[in-house]
């Protein structure tokens, strides 16, 4: 299934989107500005994690604009089916060019309403580095709500820094999806 909405289209990851992900896990800009640390990704890691990837156990989707181009990746991992909570995590490697007004906007709206929705989730939850600005303004805008400070729980650069934990329950996010569609789109029901 794809998951359209706004300027988006999230879909399933295919063999032919591995060396984008193994170029994104390896490119040391977006390393800084997320919360893990990995080791270099080869194409034939990258290959034997492709046909290992258990999608019972996490949902991974591909951001595409609508014209086509791949600018990320957005994810839901440690989904806890008895408890309906789960991770949510997004990287994306796109230049301004390759960008649309909105697009990881209605990404991550566009995810969380199939996270609720669809699956039938209760609590969305991550962390964001306390220096990743943009980030955080987007998981607010999506109507995550910052609930703590991880202190120095990422190592990077050679020093510690805090993480932010945040989350949305489906509650919360249908208020945030109303809003959302009427902005985006003029809904008024």
């Amino acid at each position: 299934m794809i998951i359209k909405n706004g300027t988006v289209l999230l879909r399933a990851i295919e063999e032919m989107d591995l060396p984008f992900l193994q170029k994104m896990l390896n490119d040391p800009e977006i390393e800084k500005l997320t919360g893990g640390g990995c080791f270099p990704v080869s194409l034939d890691r990258q290959k034997k994690w492709f046909e290992s990837y258990d999608q019972q156990k996490e949902l991974r989707c591909m951001i595409q604009i609508i014209n086509g181009t791949t600018i990320g990746c957005i994810m839901l991992t440690n989904i806890d089916w008895k408890n309906r909570t789960a991770e949510l995590s997004q990287k994306t490697k796109a230049t301004k060019e390759q960008r649309v007004e909105h697009d990881m906007w209605d990404a991550m709206i566009g995810f969380l309403n199939y996270a609720f929705n669809e699956l039938n989730l209760n609590c969305i939850y991550g962390t964001v580095l306390e220096y990743n600005y943009l980030s955080r303004k987007l998981a607010k805008r999506c109507g995550l709500k910052e609930e703590g400070v991880l202190r120095n729980r990422i190592y990077k650069g050679g020093k510690y820094h805090n993480l932010i934990a945040n989350s949305i329950i489906k509650e919360d996010f249908d208020l945030v999806y109303q809003k959302y569609r009427e902005e985006r789109f003029d809904e008024k029901h």
